[in-house]
C-alpha cells in the first residue's frame, strides 16, 4: 500500500480567473484574451488535404460542434467571419506530444497548433467547451492553452458479456467520452454468462441456448458490427481492446464447445477465436482476462499468450491473475495488499475506479483522490488506468448502465484525474472528504463546482444524479451499545445535548464535523473479509474509524439547514446497503415496508420521523451464482441515486435534519458491508438533480455555515 502524504500539490485551477468549466482542466490556462462573438458562415483550414488522409475527420468534428450550437459552418467560403485554423507544430514541453495541443482563441476565429490528429481532437474537444451562449450570440471564452495528458491509456471498460449493450448505445457513449478525452474503450465480451462476439468458425459460441436465459441470451456481434464500431470509435481517436478471458469466466464456452479451456481442444479453438479477434480490431493490445480461475494446466496460459503476440498484439491480463512473465501487460484490480506491483513492468490500474462499487456522491471523490498507478504522471511502464462498469447482476435494459451506475458523474471525475495525474497519493481521502481550508478540500469544492456546471451544460436530457456537497457539515456521536437491536432509540433522538450515557460511557460529539452528503462512518474494505474474521480498521479510514473499529453499534448525524422562505424540495436520501454492484446483492437486504434500511436506520426532520416510500422491491438472500437475486431480479429503485428522492418541507428559518445510523449483526446481516449514509437536499423535476438554491449549512442553529456554498 501506497505511502499516505498530508497534502495536494496539483495546482488548483483559480476560478476566480476560469470564464468557463473545462473538464479534464489543461495544463496551462490564461484567461486575459477577450470573448469573442462567433458569426457564421465559418471557414476552416487544416494542414491535411483530405479528412480521408489520417486526419481523423477533424473538419466533420468541427462543423458538428457548430451544429450542436446551432451556428451554420461552411470550409468553402473565403470572407468567413469566423476561421478555424489548425496548424501542423511541435508543442514545447509536452509528456505525451501525438495528444498535445495549444489553443488560442483570436478577435476573428481559433487556432489550435498540434503535431497529429490527435491533438488536433484533443483541442477541439476544449474549443466546445469554450462555447456558451449571452442572449442570441454564441460566444467563444477568450484565452490561450497549452495542454497534454498525464498518461497515454485512459479508459473506460463495459460489461458487455454480463450484460449485452446494442452498439447504438455504446456509439453514444463514445461520442460523449471521446468529449472528455477518453481514448480507450475495453469490451469484456466473454463470460460465464454469454459469448457475446460472433466466432465464423465457431458460430455455436453465440447461441442462445448456451447463454444464461436472464441475459439477453443469444444477443451479440457481427462482425460488420464489429467493423462498424472500431471505425467510428477511430473517429473519435479511441482504441477498441477486446477481452476474451480465459481460462477463466468460461462457462458460455464450455457449454457451446463440450471442452474445457484448459485442454488440448480448448487451446486450439481458442487459437482460431484469436485469429479471427486479431482481423477484427487494430488495436496493439488483446486482453485475455487469466484471472479468478484455478490454473490446472501450466502451459495453457504461457501458449496463448505466445500465440498472440506472434500474431503482433501485445498481451494485457488482469492482476491478481495467471501473469506467465513479464512480457505481458499487467491490468491491475485488487489493491496492492496481498501482491506488489512490479515497477519494471507495464502497467494498468483500475484500483479505486471500479463503477460497480460505488455511489453517486461518494464515488466522485473516491475517484477524484486517486493516483493513477502510484505516480504523478505515466511512463513507459505505468501506461495508465481504466474505469470498469462491471454488471455481474442482471439489467433490465442497456439504459440501466447510466443510471444504476454513477456513470457521467464518476466517467467525468475519471477523466479529469487520468489527464491531470495527481501529486500525492490520498488514500486517507478516498472514503472521507478533507477540512475546509486544505489544499485537498479546495482542489476538490473547486473541482465540483466545474462538474456540475458541466452538468447543467451539458446533460440536460441524462441521468446525472451528482449534487455539490463540500460545503455540507455534519456532527456525529456514536457508536451506542445497541446489544444487537439495530433499531433501538438513544437520547439524540429525544434531546440534543453536548453528551449522553451510553452504560458506563460517556459519549460526546465528534470536535470536527464531517463534510459532504454522503459521509463513511466506516468504508466496506475495512471489513471486506469480515466472513473470515480479517478486518483493517484503518484501510480507507472514514470519519468514524477511530471511534467504531471492527465492531457495531448505533450513531447518530446532526446538521441545521437554513432556508430564506417555507419551501417544497426533496431529499436525496439513503442509508448503508451497497445495491447497484456485486457486492450489494450478496450483502444488502431490502428493508421492511415502512422502515428506511434493512439495518435498523432511520430519518428525522423537525423532530418528524421522514415517511420512507414504498418500496416495489425485496430481499433475495445471495444463494450461489446463478441463484437468486443477483441472477434474476434486476434493481429498480434500491439505491439512493436511482430512485426517486423523497418530498419533505423548509420550514422558514433554522430546520433540523437528524439520521440515525445503525451496524450490527441481525436479520442475517454478514456485516460485509459500508456503515455509510447519505442525505443533501435537491430540486429535482422527476429526472434532473440540482442543487436547492439559498440553502445554508450549519452544525448547530446559531450561526451560519463556513465556509458558505459557493457558485
Amino acid at each position: 500500500m501506497h505511502a499516505v502524504a498530508s497534502t495536494w500539490t496539483l495546482p488548483t485551477p483559480d476560478s476566480t480567473q476560469s470564464k468557463v468549466s473545462l473538464i479534464p482542466y489543461p495544463v496551462e490556462v490564461n484567461w486575459q484574451h477577450q470573448d469573442t462573438a462567433v458569426h457564421g458562415p465559418i471557414k476552416i483550414s487544416t494542414p491535411y488535404q483530405s479528412d480521408d488522409a489520417g486526419s481523423g475527420h477533424l473538419s466533420n468534428h468541427i462543423a458538428q460542434i457548430f451544429k450542436e450550437s446551432r451556428v451554420p459552418s461552411s470550409a468553402k467560403t473565403p470572407a468567413a467571419h469566423y476561421h478555424i485554423q489548425l496548424i501542423e507544430g511541435n508543442v514545447s514541453e509536452a509528456r505525451i506530444s501525438n495528444e498535445a495541443y495549444t489553443l488560442e482563441t483570436k478577435p476573428n476565429g481559433v487556432t489550435i497548433t498540434a503535431r497529429h490528429p490527435h491533438g488536433f481532437f484533443n483541442g477541439l474537444q476544449t474549443f466546445r467547451q469554450l462555447l456558451y451562449h449571452n442572449g442570441d450570440s454564441l460566444m467563444v471564452a477568450g484565452c490561450k492553452i497549452r495542454d497534454w495528458p498525464a498518461f497515454q491509456t485512459r479508459g473506460v471498460m463495459l460489461d458487455v458479456g454480463r450484460n449485452y449493450m446494442s452498439p447504438d448505445f455504446i456509439k453514444q457513449q463514445v461520442d460523449r467520452l471521446a468529449r472528455y478525452k477518453i481514448n480507450v474503450l475495453h469490451l469484456h465480451f466473454t463470460e460465464d454468462a454469454a459469448w457475446r462476439l460472433q466466432i465464423k468458425q465457431h458460430p455455436q459460441l453465440t447461441q442462445a441456448k448456451f447463454h444464461w436465459p436472464t441475459r439477453q441470451p443469444g444477443k451479440h456481434y457481427t462482425h460488420e458490427e464489429i467493423r462498424d464500431l472500431v471505425a467510428y470509435c477511430q473517429a473519435r481517436h479511441i482504441s477498441v481492446i477486446p477481452e476474451i478471458d480465459m481460462p477463466g469466466h468460461s462457462e458460455a464456452f464450455r457449454h457451446a464447445m463440450g471442452v474445457d479451456m484448459q485442454s488440448p481442444e480448448g487451446i486450439r479453438i481458442l487459437k482460431e477465436v484469436i485469429d479471427e479477434v486479431v482481423s477484427l480490431f487494430p488495436a496493439k493490445s488483446i486482453h485475455l482476462g487469466s484471472d479468478e480461475v484455478k490454473i490446472r494446466m501450466p502451459e495453457f496460459m504461457p501458449t496463448m499468450v505466445d500465440y498472440v503476440r506472434s500474431l503482433g498484439k501485445q498481451v494485457i491480463v488482469w492482476s491478481p491473475g495467471n501473469q506467465p512473465a513479464k512480457k505481458v501487460i499487467n491490468m491491475h484490480w485488487g489493491d496492492h495488499n496481498g501482491h506488489q506491483v512490479d515497477p519494471e513492468m507495464k502497467h494498468l490500474s483500475t484500483i479505486g475506479f471500479y463503477m460497480d462499487w460505488i455511489d453517486s456522491q461518494s464515488g466522485v471523490y473516491q475517484y477524484f483522490f486517486q493516483q493513477p498507478c502510484d505516480v504523478p504522471y505515466g511512463n513507459q511502464n505505468a501506461m495508465g488506468a481504466v474505469t470498469c462498469v462491471w454488471t455481474d447482476g442482471a439489467l433490465s435494459n442497456e439504459k440501466r448502465v447510466l443510471t444504476q451506475y454513477p456513470f457521467y458523474p464518476c466517467s467525468l471525475t475519471f477523466a479529469e484525474r487520468i489527464w491531470r495525474g495527481a501529486h500525492q497519493a490520498r488514500p486517507d481521502l478516498y472514503a472521507k472528504l478533507p477540512q475546509p481550508g486544505t489544499p485537498a478540500y479546495n482542489a476538490f469544492a473547486e473541482f465540483e463546482t466545474r462538474l456540475t456546471d458541466h452538468r447543467d451544460k451539458f446533460f440536460k436530457d441524462l441521468p446525472f444524479a451528482y449534487v455539490k456537497q463540500s460545503h455540507i457539515p455534519w456532527r456525529l456521536i456514536g457508536p451506542f451499545d445497541h446489544h444487537g437491536v439495530n433499531d433501538r432509540s438513544f437520547g439524540p433522538e429525544q434531546a440534543i445535548q453536548d453528551s449522553y450515557r451510553d452504560g458506563n460511557r460517556t459519549l460526546t460529539w465528534e470536535h470536527q464535523p464531517a463534510w459532504g452528503s454522503a459521509i463513511h462512518l466506516r468504508h466496506h474494505y475495512s471489513v471486506f473479509n469480515l466472513h473470515q474474521n480479517q478486518v483493517a480498521p484503518d484501510y480507507w479510514p472514514a470519519t468514524m474509524n477511530h471511534r467504531v473499529g471492527k465492531g457495531g453499534g448505533t450513531c447518530y448525524a446532526l446538521q441545521y439547514i437554513h432556508s430564506p422562505q417555507s419551501q417544497s424540495i426533496h431529499l436525496m436520501f439513503g442509508i448503508g446497503g451497497q445495491w447497484g454492484h456485486s457486492g450489494g446483492y450478496r450483502t444488502a437486504r431490502a428493508p421492511s415496508q415502512g422502515s428506511w434500511d434493512f439495518s435498523g436506520g432511520d430519518l428525522w426532520l423537525n423532530d418528524q420521523r421522514v415517511t420512507p416510500p414504498h418500496w416495489p422491491f425485496k430481499s433475495l438472500p445471495w444463494s450461489g451464482w446463478r441463484k437468486g437475486r443477483i441472477e434474476h431480479a434486476p434493481l429498480t429503485e434500491e439505491g439512493y441515486f436511482f430512485r426517486p428522492p423523497v418530498p419533505v418541507t423548509l420550514q422558514q428559518g433554522w430546520n433540523k435534519i437528524l439520521v440515525r445510523i445503525p451496524f450490527g449483526w441481525w436479520k442475517e446481516d454478514k456485516g460485509q458491508r459500508k456503515w455509510f449514509f447519505n442525505c443533501v437536499p435537491v430540486s429535482w423535476d422527476g429526472t434532473h438533480y440540482r442543487e436547492v438554491d439559498q440553502l445554508q449549512y450549519a452544525t448547530t442553529q446559531d450561526h451560519t455555515p463556513n465556509p458558505p456554498q459557493s457558485k
